[in-house]
């Protein structure tokens, strides 16, 4: 089994995390979210919308090592911060993680994303991302409701329902979704 390494993401991955947003959706919601959705991902529309966030974590990242004292932990606000796994060369997945959207916050950091192409569930890759995206800090999430593989994953890392629910409907069509926490 080929090692896998995480780092932080760059704008030249972009199309990458792209392939694996979208591929990684289809594997993880087909038959658990409405299939228009799914039908609906634009993969040149993803990778222009990740190069221009990547981008602007990169610049932030410039500006902090210039600074007197950087601070290489704080997120970047709103937009968070991209890590990517990489096995044989290859970006199999990527996690997103930054200051909480929740109003108020529940916890200071929320994992906005995780992905790992099902080809690499088990190696390691998830772990690895979760882990360099959150590190052992208190974090929420916001979870597919009827996703069993990632609920069983995140509750293996500490995180537990707090009770809030919401249905999702940025896509046009109402997604359930529930919010874990870890304290």
């Amino acid at each position: 089994m080929t090692a896998v390494a995480v780092r932080r993401a760059v704008p030249a991955d972009a199309a990458a995390i792209a392939r694996v947003h979208v591929r990684g959706w289809h594997e993880a919601y087909t038959g658990r979210m409405p299939q228009s959705i799914l039908d609906r991902l634009d993969l040149d529309r993803l990778t222009r919308v990740r190069r221009e966030l990547l981008g602007h974590e990169q610049r932030l990242d410039e500006r902090e090592l210039g600074a007197a004292r950087p601070n290489h932990t704080e997120r970047t606000r709103d937009l968070g911060r991209t890590w990517v796994a990489v096995t044989a060369g290859s970006i199999v997945g990527f996690a997103v993680s930054g200051s909480s959207r929740d109003d108020p916050p529940v916890a200071p950091v929320e994992l906005y994303a995780i992905y790992v192409l099902a080809a690499h569930h088990g190696t390691g890759a998830g772990q690895a991302l979760l882990d360099a995206a959150l590190g052992d800090e208190s974090a929420s999430l916001w979870v597919l409701a009827d996703n069993p593989r990632a609920r069983a994953f995140y509750a293996r890392n500490g995180f537990r329902p707090d009770g809030a629910e919401k249905d999702d409907t940025s896509w046009g069509e109402s997604i359930r979704e529930v919010r874990l926490v870890r304290e």
